[in-house]
């Protein structure tokens, strides 16, 4: 007796996948049992050979043009080991860079944990040549500046000290007085000096720049920033290597009392923090996902099946399997990477579905009552083939991604072309034997009034159903020009965590971008000259060869520095340096400078009120705790002590040429056979995809040999597309080429694999609608989401070739319901993650699963129409 809207029962004859079912029944206990144990040394091989590499470099081939141009630039220019990127900012330029210069000291006595550590903009070159690089008018500017400076600089300088400070406000308050000194240059300096001890006294964060003093300007984020590329000890064993050099860094850098307290920041960015951070940020939630997912996937078997122990044996063969499928992958490519890694949820997804289908037409066989053994056969006889098909023509598709150039994409093919065959065959012995041993019951098939109303509706209105369909497939293909594929890993990532907003945060300076274009030229002649074309390009920042390093106008800007080192020699560098003061002779010379300044007599009533404000503030000092007077001295004199040590070092340059650069800083940019670098950096904010992408399109068109980064995000993105799409177009000619062997029919493969192809459109389409892009962590969806699509239609067409009719009251379509929605909901759930990348793969899954079920429940029933048998009966009564 056949349930309405089931395939009639075949032949009686014993077929082969009958037979295995009825084999697999009869020997139940001894199946399970040999499985069972094959399945347990099976996860003790994985447990001890599993391994996984995240290096993406290695997944495409190194023959590729433009991986071949990244090679040879990366022998002539080793890139530097900056693993680790320290960076260090500062409430005023002296604590940022006296922070940068004592932290990295401090890690580059760590050998054991770190390997280098360098400070870019710091040692003796910079320290002393950096007035060079600056204009001829700034240059002429800041001389000027530190001029006007000298009645601090002079007193202070023989005694930095607090009470330094005091006695030379003291001689400027005489020289006010006596009229020597200019009253209109001391409006920004005593104004700032009053302003900064009465927030002290106030309670406020005491910072306070002596170069902001000199110059009369605000700092700006190049002076308040500074930089230390470290090279860490990793340690591979662990999944984060670099957690035991962060941690000393971090360390370090609280020892040091480098925190906000103190006006300072330091914050850790590179690849190895993105990468740790990127772990950890994965692992938030994960345990949430992980319950969500299983609870929803019981959930989902629950409503297909029925029966605890339906659900058991379905779970436990997935189990296994996925257990078998592991260490096949393990055998043949010694580890996975993050693309083959995805047949997990790909095997889980069809294992699970093979399972769901099985038990879900082993209920309708089986009824209320009856014969397990022979439910089990009938169950063989009747879904067998259509299993087989199924699984044969994924796997097929799968095995087809191999001839690709993406080695993830070509091992992921592998992998789960043989694990759906794994699948299949547990899922027609160990399933049947759980399934015997366990006696789970079944029920007959009793349509829902609601699915019967949808399944009249399809089929009485065929023509609006597959035009609406085919109309939906021509916008969406219209749509598909627009389809966005972001190749930018950093949008993948939790922009909250510090390494990925520290990294983003450096890349709004474009002098700092990450992403340049790298070109090498044949000597330094040649480099300079396409640097000046490309600094004639809009989407062009700078373009920078071993030029760039040697200053202009140097013969100028010497001669300015150098009467100005003359003019400045003794007030920088007195003869003689006073002992340090003793609190008693700090008050006196506090109150004597309160007492000094009160006697100013000046018409600037501005400056007056400042001059009253700070003799207000030093007659304080004086009256107050020893505390007081340290918190003050600690606020103001360390930072002149800094500025003073700049100023001198400054003020004696030495010429720069090729030859006087530090030969660290000449290999970065010319090879030893006097190749040359030209290195451009793109104008805009380069973590926009946009900016990016015109920037390297018009590098690449003056410099077609242009590698770097900037290339290598987009050509290896390309890569991927480009990969999957050969790796689908290969899928889909063995799917439709093995279902033309198995099915004898062209319009009945046409009929299997229209649906799959508005699936895909409508998936594509609806990411342009809601603007989400593709990327390098949803696009490994798209195989689970096809192999799904696949079967699913594969299973309506064999049921209705074999005369079924009305198949939405089916059984059959209370399997492909409920295996979707275990696939949707257990898989969706990775939409709830913190990681951008994960949450995006969840999302387009949902989207796509959701576009699965439509076309397999609606669009191909009316594709179809009646069951052939039932239109040949029809035939025959008319």
């Amino acid at each position: 007796m056949t349930a309405a809207g089931e395939s009639p029962p075949p032949s009686l004859e014993p077929s082969l996948i009958g037979r295995l079912v009825g084999l697999s029944a009869d020997h139940a206990w001894l199946v399970a049992a040999i499985v069972l144990i094959a399945g347990a040394a099976l996860a003790h091989y994985v447990s001890r050979h599993f391994a996984m590499t995240t290096d993406t470099a290695a997944l495409l081939s190194p023959k590729l043009p433009w991986r071949v141009r990244q090679a040879a630039f990366n022998a002539a220019f080793p890139p530097e080991r900056s693993d680790i990127v320290v960076v260090v900012d500062g409430r005023t330029p002296e604590l940022s860079e006296t922070a940068a210069a004592t932290l990295a000291a401090s890690l580059a006595a760590a050998t054991t944990v770190f390997h280098s550590v360098q400070q870019p903009d710091g040692g003796p070159f910079w320290e002393h040549n950096r007035l060079l690089f600056a204009s001829t008018e700034d240059v002429k500017k800041l001389i000027a500046q530190i001029v006007k400076a000298q009645p601090f600089l002079g007193s202070m300088a023989s005694d930095p000290s607090l009470r330094g400070l005091a006695d030379t406000l003291s001689l400027i308050a005489k020289g006010v007085n006596n009229g020597d000194t200019p009253v209109q240059e001391l409006r920004n300096p005593l104004g700032a000096l009053a302003d900064a001890l009465q927030g002290l006294a106030a309670g406020q964060p005491p910072f306070f720049s002596w170069q902001t003093l000199i110059t009369g300007e605000q700092p700006g984020e190049r002076e308040l920033r500074h930089i230390i590329l470290v090279d860490p000890v990793l340690d591979f064993t662990q999944l984060q290597p670099g957690k035991s050099p962060i941690a000393a860094i971090r360390a370090t850098a609280q020892r040091l009392r480098l925190d906000a307290a103190h006006g300072l920041r330091v914050r850790l960015t590179g690849p190895v923090p993105l990468q740790d951070e990127e772990f950890a940020t994965l692992a938030q939630r994960a345990g949430l996902i992980a319950a969500l997912a299983s609870v929803a996937i019981v959930l989902m078997l629950w409503f297909a099946v029925r029966s605890p122990w339906l659900i058991a044996s379905i779970l436990a063969t997935t189990l296994v399997g996925l257990v078998a499928a592991t260490a096949l992958g393990l055998a043949l490519f010694d580890r996975f990477n993050v693309i083959s890694v995805a047949f997990i949820p790909l095997f889980v997804g069809m294992g699970m579905d093979l399972g769901i289908q099985f038990c879900v037409r082993y209920r309708a066989e089986h009824g209320a009552g009856g014969q397990v053994r022979t439910a089990l056969i009938a169950t063989g006889r009747t879904m067998g083939k259509s299993l087989t098909l199924a699984a044969a023509a994924i796997g097929a598709g799968f095995l087809a991604f191999t001839p690709t150039a993406y080695y993830g994409v070509s091992q992921l093919g592998v992998i789960a072309g043989l694990g759906l065959i794994t699948a299949l065959v547990l899922n027609l012995t160990l399933l049947p034997a759980l399934i015997r041993i366990t006696r789970a019951r079944g029920a007959a098939v009793r349509p829902g009034a609601q699915t019967a109303v949808i399944d009249a509706y399809v089929l009485g209105h065929r023509k609006l159903v597959v035009g609406t369909g085919v109309v939906a497939a021509m916008v969406c293909a219209a749509l598909l020009p627009l389809v966005r594929f972001d190749f930018n890993p950093i949008h993948l990532r939790s922009a909250t965590v510090e390494s990925v907003a520290t990294l983003v945060d450096l890349m709004r300076d474009p002098d700092r971008s990450p992403n340049t274009l790298e070109v090498i030229r044949p000597d330094l002649q040649a480099a300079d000259e396409l640097a000046l074309v490309f600094r004639q390009d809009p989407t062009v920042h700078g373009a920078h060869t071993l030029s760039t390093f040697i200053p202009a106008a140097q013969r100028e800007k010497m001669t300015l520095i150098a009467d100005a080192a003359d003019l400045l020699d003794f007030t920088l560098n007195p003869l003689e340096l006073a002992k340090p003061p003793t609190d008693a002779e700090v008050i006196a010379s506090l109150q004597r400078a309160a007492d000094k300044l009160r006697q100013v007599s000046i018409e600037d009533r501005p400056l007056l009120a400042d001059i009253e404000r700070l003799a207000a503030d030093f007659a304080g000092l004086a009256r107050g705790t020893p505390t007081a007077r340290s918190r003050a001295e600690q606020m103001l004199i360390p930072g002149f002590v800094t500025s003073l040590g700049q100023i001198r070092s400054f003020l004696h340059p030495e010429p720069v040429s090729i030859a006087t650069l530090p030969p660290e800083l000449v290999r970065q940019w010319v090879a030893p056979d006097g190749r040359a670098r030209v290195s451009v950096l793109p104008a805009g904010d380069s973590n926009d995809d946009a900016v990016l992408r015109r920037f390297t399109a018009a590098g690449v068109k003056i410099a077609a040999d242009a590698t770097g980064t900037a290339v290598y995000l987009q050509e290896y993105g390309r890569a991927v597309v480009d990969a999957f799409i050969e790796a689908g177009l290969l899928s889909f000619v063995a799917i439709c080429g093995l279902l033309l062997f198995a099915l004898r029919r062209v319009r009945d493969v046409a009929i299997t694999m229209a649906p799959i192809v508005l699936t895909g459109l409508l998936t594509l389409g609806t990411c342009v609608v809601i603007r989400q892009p593709l990327n390098f962590a949803n696009i490994i969806a798209l195989p689970l989401l096809f192999g799904i699509g696949v079967a699913f239609h594969i299973y309506f067409v064999m049921s209705w070739r074999s005369g079924g009719s009305h198949l939405l009251t089916s059984s059959l379509a209370r399997g492909v319901f409920f295996s979707a929605l275990a696939t949707a909901t257990g898989f969706g759930s990775l939409w709830a993650s913190s990681h951008p990348g994960t949450a995006s793969m969840g999302k387009l899954l949902m989207i796509s699963l959701v576009w699965t079920l439509a076309s397999a429940l609606l669009f191909q029933p009316a594709l179809m129409g009646p069951g052939r048998e039932n239109v040949a009966a029809a035939g025959a009564t008319s």
